[in-house]
């Protein structure tokens, strides 16, 4: 008799440890069928154009499909680089955001963003920073660390730029090949964290110094979220470059825990 009560037990106990599995699993694939919630954090002094910018990558998203994107930017009656709707930043919490998508420059953060942010990314956020994000909130040692480096400058104008894929089996440069874009040459000064870098100039353009590290695009985990950060974007050239577009997008779902090779679509000529 105790012999059977024992299989008894254990057969409860083996079929109740068979349930969470299940339910996880459910649970993962309704997520999937989500879309990634992306709040697009806007906001910079003219030289970057936040105005025009920033529907050229929203319609990628559209066409790929899975996204639902929301603006956080400043009014269309203020300055592009107004401060006003940063102060927002304090407030963001996970759920209600898988991925916040950062196209700003300058700024400054305060202790309750910082908090907010670092709260974000332990939580399971993901943290995309394009360009000028690192040229962001220069006195916040925080956020350098979270994105792993700050702008240090870059030679006048923009230039042809090879770039290099540094790992090609990473998700966010899955059918990436080297490529070549017009853009600014961003130099950084890198935080002392663990970054994964995916991507580098191959050289810089001549009038520059050869001998400045040349990594460009990098990710970093921070807590249970992920980081992705793209040096690339300064202007529409960069924005319609179709290899730019596939890693800003993957690099997005990378950061939303949903990595998948996208498909860019062919640009329209007239």
């Amino acid at each position: 008799m105790k012999r059977i009560i024992a299989l008894f037990a254990i057969t409860l106990v083996a079929a109740s440890s068979l349930v969470p599995i299940s339910n996880a699993a459910d649970n993962k694939k309704a997520d999937d069928t989500k879309p990634v919630r992306i709040l697009f954090v806007l906001g910079s002094p003219p030289f970057h154009d936040i105005r025009t910018l920033p529907p050229i990558l929203e319609k990628v998203l559209d066409q790929v499909g899975g996204f639902q994107v929301t603006r956080l930017e400043p009014p269309k009656d203020k300055p592009p680089d107004d401060p006003e709707h940063m102060l927002k930043l304090a407030d963001i919490k996970r759920s209600d955001y898988d991925v916040l998508v950062f196209y700003t420059s300058r700024y400054e953060l305060n202790e309750l963003q910082e908090r907010a942010l670092t709260q974000f990314l332990e939580d399971g956020g993901g943290i995309v920073g394009i360009h000028g994000a690192s040229l962001s909130f220069p006195k916040s040692k925080v956020w350098m660390r979270l994105l792993g480096a700050q702008f240090t400058g870059h030679i006048p104008g923009t230039h042809p730029l090879n770039i290099v894929i540094a790992d090609p089996k990473h998700p966010i440069t899955a059918g990436v090949e080297p490529f070549t874009i017009t853009d600014e040459e961003y130099k950084h000064k890198f935080a002392d964290v663990d970054r994964h870098v995916l991507g580098r100039f191959r050289e810089r353009p001549p009038s520059s110094d050869q001998n400045a590290n040349m990594d460009i695009i990098w990710t970093r985990e921070v807590g249970k979220g992920r980081v992705f950060y793209c040096a690339l974007g300064h202007g529409k050239d960069a924005w319609e470059n179709p290899s730019w577009q596939k890693l800003i997008v993957q690099g997005i779902l990378w950061a939303a825990s949903r990595p998948r090779e996208v498909q860019i679509p062919k640009t329209e000529t007239k």
